[in-house]
């Protein structure tokens, strides 16, 4: 069995908590601004058909040692971090973003509007009142 050669990001400031990512081996920029470089170039490479079973780790710009040890890249593809409201950060699974449909604006609009229809008024127990036209030309009036 042929064990793949391991691929590293080096990975440089971009801007207060965001980084760049590229390939070590040719300097290619494979992430522009990223708070999460490492797993973000994962998916950069499996987009570009690296196989997932093939290592891949991490090493700031101008270090001499990785930042983490090697994993398959299919491993790191698959986490995502997140912020937590009380105390640091998370791993979680990450979710790719539906693909939205032909047409449509973004996945969470519906195709087509719904038909306008009324309601009981919930707040006070009645049904929706409505002004009339002259009752609102007379309250204008001096």
């Amino acid at each position: 069995m042929v064990e793949s050669a391991t691929i590293r990001l080096v990975v440089a400031p971009a801007s207060a908590g965001r980084f760049t990512a590229r390939l070590e081996i040719t300097g290619e920029l494979l992430v522009t601004s990223t708070r999460q470089p490492l797993v973000d170039g994962a998916r950069v490479l499996l987009d570009r058909g690296f196989d997932p079973a093939t290592p891949l780790t991490m090493r700031h710009k101008g270090k001499a040692y990785d930042s983490l040890q090697p994993m398959p890249i299919g491993h790191w593809a698959k986490w995502t971090y997140k912020e937590r409201e009380k105390g640091g950060m998370a791993v979680e699974r990450w979710m790719p973003f539906a693909v939205p449909r032909s047409g449509q604006k973004s996945s969470s609009e519906p195709s087509v509007a719904p038909e306008a229809r009324e309601t009981e008024n919930r707040f006070h127990g009645g049904p929706l009142q409505q002004q009339q036209p002259a009752l609102l030309d007379q309250a204008a009036s001096p």
